[in-house]
């Protein structure tokens, strides 16, 4: 049974307030006060900064924070188990991987498979915080995650190319990445896996999003690659992403001098998950069918 104190302080940092807490969990403010400060002469460590101006967790309250709210997760699995409730296994999928690379070997285990599951989708940093709150079991991500909390898997290995339109000025040319920066770029969302790639990349040359005249950002890979078709912009994207636009020759790639770029897709669960070996026969399952 979880301390009745952890619960409080998840509320508090869910809420960023100890009156809002107090109301959600039907206590005094004075109440939940005194289960935080229980827990910071428990753990001998100030858990945030100061309640009385901006909500800002300490390091050790982060850190209390993604233990707390495994342990919560974790005994609502063991309960559903106890009782033998059947919660379907919930697999979360960036975009890229979801519509481009999981549906052929995703989809033969799931139709011969009596596991129940559902399948959500969004970029990586979204992802990795629901698993962390519990709505999301595991997850196939290509952006960051901390090693340290989750448990990874290497799903794929994929280039990362820049493409456009089949008669853009820049095609069929080696190009240097100066010569790219008067041409729209399009980019996915923030949080997104694709994106992270793109700015730590532009880092590393010394350049950053803004080094570009014009950026279009669109949470639609399928409205990017339509959007390169008929116009001059440019795009860093998954070769799978665009396998079917380049062989048709709708789109192009750009050779950018420099530029060789194969990012890890991974699948990824909590370390401290009670169904961590659940989820890891998952992954060795479906990947015998990747095979």
């Amino acid at each position: 049974m979880i301390d009745i104190k952890l619960k409080t302080f998840i509320e508090v940092v869910d809420c960023k307030s100890f009156t809002r807490a107090a109301e959600h969990l039907h206590l005094t403010q004075p109440a939940v006060t005194q289960h935080i400060k229980q827990l910071e002469n428990y753990y001998q460590y100030k858990l945030i900064q100061n309640p009385h101006k901006e909500f800002q967790l300490t390091e050790a309250g982060l850190r209390l924070y993604e233990y707390a709210k495994i342990q919560v997760q974790n005994e609502e699995i063991f309960e559903s188990q106890l009782y033998k409730v059947a919660i379907p296994l919930t697999i979360g999928s960036t975009l890229s991987i979801a519509d481009y690379y999981l549906p052929e070997i995703l989809g033969q285990y799931l139709t011969s498979s009596s596991q129940r599951c559902q399948i959500y989708v969004n970029n990586t940093q979204t992802l990795v915080q629901k698993m962390i709150d519990g709505e999301v079991d595991c997850a196939f991500v290509e952006g960051q995650f901390d090693p340290q909390l989750f448990t990874y898997h290497l799903f794929k290995n994929e280039k990362f190319i820049l493409v456009a339109h089949k008669d853009h000025p820049l095609a069929k040319q080696k190009i240097t990445f100066d010569e790219l920066l008067t041409f729209p770029l399009f980019i996915r969302e923030e949080g997104s896996g694709t994106r992270a790639i793109l700015e730590n990349y532009l880092l590393q040359e010394i350049y950053t999003l803004s080094s570009f005249q014009k950026v279009i950002e669109v949470q639609s890979l399928t409205m990017i690659k339509k959007m390169l078709a008929c116009t001059q912009g440019i795009s860093f994207l998954y070769e799978g992403v665009v396998h079917h636009e380049l062989l048709t020759g709708e789109l192009t790639q750009i050779h950018l001098e420099n530029f060789e770029l194969i990012r890890p897709m991974h699948f990824i669960y909590l370390r401290n998950n009670i169904n961590k070996q659940k989820y890891s026969a998952f992954f060795k399952n479906i990947y015998r069918e990747k095979l």
